[in-house]
């Protein structure tokens, strides 16, 4: 029972620690990494999907977003938005970005502030 207990509680304090709540720190620069950062992802609709990052307190001033998104095929697409302050940088996959037509399935975003992994997600994409 002491076992199970410390276990449980190693978990939360990670959680505790690592979790963010919907927030991710990134890591990297230095002012990328003291700044606060949300991702979004909508796949709601049919054939668009909307990506997000945002500099939560608006700490970085003007950064480039960046989202490298990769198929169920293996193949990549990279898009690319600016934003500043506390404004969300959206983009919209698959219009905005490189590459052909984009095959029903699961894909993975990595978000990018300024070249700085700050995120990872998924989506489904029906065309």
């Amino acid at each position: 029972m002491k076992k199970r207990l410390l276990v449980f509680s190693v978990c939360l304090l990670a959680l505790t620690i690592f979790g963010g709540f919907g927030t991710v720190r990134a890591q990297g620069s230095a002012a990328v990494r003291r700044a606060t950062w949300q991702t979004s992802v909508d796949d709601s609709s049919r054939g668009n999907v909307v990506l997000g990052i945002r500099d939560k307190w608006g700490s970085l001033g003007r950064f480039t977003a960046s989202f490298t998104v990769t198929g169920p095929n293996g193949k990549t697409f990279r898009g690319r938005t600016t934003t500043t302050g506390d404004e969300w940088a959206y983009i919209n996959f698959p219009g905005e970005f490189s590459g052909g037509a984009k095959a029903g399935g699961t894909y993975r975003v990595v978000f990018y502030a300024n070249g700085v992994v700050i995120g990872r997600d998924r989506f489904r994409f029906r065309p």
